[in-house]
């Protein structure tokens, strides 16, 4: 009995309501409108509208500019992350380096 239940619902209509198709998705360009009967006017979409544009390259590895600025009348400041090895384990550290320069002006 249980069989013919199981083959009834196979062969039945799909339950629940009937979905509408997709509808196309509107183009943004539209036609311009003409007011003169004798002008033939074509419009269409570019060839390359579908395409994605030039992906950028991240293969290479990213090198950021120095962290640096010049301090007038003092020397230059800057900021920089290294990496070392301290008694056989990794140390992460941060500096800030002031440099001043130590010499006088020459042909003063």
């Amino acid at each position: 009995m249980s069989i013919l239940v199981i083959i009834a619902l196979q062969a039945g209509a799909v339950a629940g309501p009937v979905l509408p198709a997709p509808r196309k998705a509107p183009t943004g360009r539209r036609c311009p409108p003409t007011d003169a009967g004798d002008e033939v006017v074509v419009c269409g979409r570019s060839s390359d509208a579908d395409r994605i544009g030039v992906i950028a390259d991240y293969s290479r590895p990213m090198t950021l500019p120095k962290a640096q600025t010049h301090i007038a009348g003092v020397g230059t400041l800057s900021a920089e992350a290294g990496q070392g090895d301290v008694g056989g384990s990794p140390s992460r550290r941060a500096m800030i380096r002031l440099t001043i320069p130590l010499g006088g002006r020459r042909g003063d």
